[in-house]
């Protein structure tokens, strides 16, 4: 697994606290208000960059369908 910056680290870990409390994944629109960006887009360029880094998965086609791969 490769480095994260800290807005990814941010993210993943709200992540990984969702799925702890709530049993799965936030939305997409719930990940940018609480990273507080203006569009979605930025949220869908720090997931692919969490997925090509290998801490997460994402499975296509289902909403909220993120898996956190555990360090190896």
């Amino acid at each position: 697994m490769y480095s994260l910056t800290a807005v990814q680290a941010q993210l993943l870990a709200f992540i990984k606290e969702e799925i702890a409390s709530k049993g799965l994944a936030p939305s997409v629109d719930e990940m940018r208000g609480h990273m507080r960006f203006g569009s979605k887009s930025g949220v869908h360029r720090i997931l692919l960059a969490l997925e090509e880094r290998g801490h997460i998965m994402r499975l296509k086609h289902r909403a909220r369908a993120i898996k956190i791969l555990e360090d190896k």
